[in-house]
């Protein structure tokens, strides 16, 4: 049944007709192709099932500076407005939003901008206002924040992936790489989660991220820096007692390359796939190289001996109230590293760019 709220529930007067946005119309960098504009012209209001949002946080990923940096504008709509996650309230329906969805003007929601949309569309977070399917957004837990909301989706849905792919049950004993950044904290606490009491979860991260990751539910915590190469440290100290599975929230090779020597036979090393030194045409086809080697290269030349799962994750509705229940429920935090406002916005993406950040947002100031 269609929502009884619909597009006729804002006045057109108090509707501003531009807003404030990062945009971009090249191919390149944040700091060289992003420019800060506040006469962008408002989405037009919602029809059938979308909704209009008032984007209150935005989170700055990986992926979306990849899109910006290498996805050749040809391709996309001008100007572009980057990045995807976002959290806000909902200040228009269209008419054919199901009921049962319980949206309602002056919900607060989180959810994500769709790649196609994002691409085709040129609809971004970082704006003050985005229209997207109700398909792409959930309601917002009351005990979280927007903030920590804005995190959530595609890093969530990322760890998702992983810990589905890795199959955990009870008393299994589990390695995490990358277990402070945006999703391998997330992995960390449904890696506990999955295996319980019982289990172990094990975490490499840096010496200053060693006490947040504790917290997280890690049993034992890993400093890469003060145990390198942190892939002769394990073979050491768990050869003997080998990993049930181990999952790469980075996707460092040697982790997987040398994990015979603490990682069960036939057991799966999950990760998200070879991580890139930068952001270029050049790296990706080097990435792929490296993919298909862990895949393909036989073990009588010289290949690991382990199975290698690499995951890829898409944010659709299923999986951001999978989110939405984990952290309702207590089970599920975002950590966040750093809150930017909007006008920082390249500030902003040179803590995320860093490569030592958890989930880095923006913040925009009501109009």
């Amino acid at each position: 049944m269609a929502s009884p709220t619909t597009t006729s529930s804002i006045e057109p007067s108090t509707y501003p007709k531009t807003m404030k946005a990062w945009i971009h119309t090249s191919t390149g960098p944040p700091e060289k192709v992003l420019k800060f504009s506040s006469d962008l012209p408002t989405p037009k209001p919602p029809v059938g099932d979308e909704v209009l949002v008032k984007i209150s946080h935005a989170a700055l990923n990986p992926g979306g500076s990849i899109m910006m940096q290498i996805c050749p504008m040809i391709f996309r709509a001008k100007p572009a407005i980057p990045e995807m996650d976002f959290a806000g309230t909902i200040v228009q329906l269209g008419s054919n939003v199901s009921e049962s969805r319980n949206l309602k003007v002056g919900s607060e929601v989180f959810g994500s901008i769709l790649v196609g949309a994002h691409i085709g569309a040129g609809k971004g977070a970082l704006a003050e206002f985005v229209v997207v399917s109700a398909e792409s957004l959930y309601l917002k837990p009351e005990n979280i924040s927007c903030e920590e909301a804005a995190g959530l989706s595609v890093a969530g849905c990322t760890a998702l992936a992983l810990l589905d792919a890795a199959k955990l049950e009870k008393g299994m004993k589990v390695l995490i790489n990358g277990a402070s950044g945006g999703i391998g904290s997330m992995a960390v606490q449904m890696a506990k989660s999955a295996v319980g009491e019982s289990g172990k979860v094990v975490a490499i991260c840096s010496k200053a991220n060693a006490e947040l990751v504790k917290g997280l539910g890690a049993d034992e915590v890993i400093d890469y820096q003060d145990q390198a190469p942190v892939h002769k440290f394990l073979t050491a100290e768990f050869g003997k007692d080998q990993f049930d599975v181990v999952i790469d929230a980075f996707g460092i090779q040697e982790i997987f390359h040398n994990s015979e020597g603490y990682l069960k036979s036939g057991h799966p090393c999950v990760t998200v796939g070879p991580a890139m030194p930068t952001y270029s045409m050049g790296a990706i086809l080097h990435s792929l190289g490296q993919m298909a080697s862990n895949f393909l290269w036989p073990r009588i030349l010289g290949g690991t001996n382990r199975p290698y799962v690499q995951v890829s994750s898409f944010v659709n509705l299923k999986e951001i109230q999978r989110l939405a229940d984990m952290a309702r429920d207590g089970k599920l935090r975002v950590p966040i590293d750093s809150c930017w406002e909007m006008e920082d916005g390249l500030k902003g993406y040179e803590r995320m760019l860093s490569r030592r950040a958890r989930d880095v947002v923006q913040h925009f100031n009501s109009p």
